[in-house]
């Protein structure tokens, strides 16, 4: 089993080829995208596997992406985005993710590890070496990139998803910022 990280799919967000064209522009129209997003995931997910998506999975109608994450590989941790509110008072679409949070904080292999949709420049334990995912920016740069901090989202990675291992040893090549700097 493999754990992964991702944020920011936005299956069926026709505008999204046109606001990242670096990661959308190989997409015809948003029925290729979202086709071609199933396929990398389930190429790389498998059933058993856990994944970890920091918001903002789908903009469409509820019933139509409760249809798109069922026939996506593996189990699914939700961190609410911006985009998935209107999704989430839906009676089924919440029943696709085995857990829901606004904010999680886990431990990994030992590292503590801040999952939220949005950067944020101060995580408990940042000064003792957690590191903080986050999307929301797409392609944009959050000014924590020279920090324990990483925007895992598909427009700033260019992947469906990033195995978590992968991600915290990438995050942890950033400086531990002080506490009282």
């Amino acid at each position: 089993m493999n754990t992964w990280i991702t944020s920011d799919l936005h299956l069926g967000h026709a505008n999204i080829m046109k606001f990242c064209p670096n990661t959308r522009g190989q997409f015809r129209d948003i029925s290729h995208m979202n086709a071609q997003m199933l396929r990398m995931w389930n190429d790389l997910i498998q059933p058993e596997d856990l994944v970890y998506i920091l918001g903002d999975v789908a903009f469409m109608q509820p019933t139509e992406a409760t249809k798109w994450l069922r026939s996506m590989s593996g189990n699914k941790i939700l961190i609410e985005g911006n985009h998935d509110r209107k999704r989430l008072k839906d009676g089924v679409f919440p029943s696709c993710f085995q857990e829901i949070h606004k904010y999680l904080e886990i431990v990994y292999n030992g590292t503590m590890v801040i999952l939220f949709h949005y950067p944020i420049a101060e995580w408990n334990q940042i000064h003792r070496g957690a590191v903080h995912f986050y999307g929301h920016l797409h392609q944009n740069l959050s000014g924590l990139e020279k920090y324990r901090a990483r925007n895992v989202g598909f427009d700033t990675t260019g992947k469906i998803a990033l195995l978590m291992e992968d991600a915290i040893a990438d995050a942890l090549k950033g400086e531990i910022k002080g506490h009282h700097v």
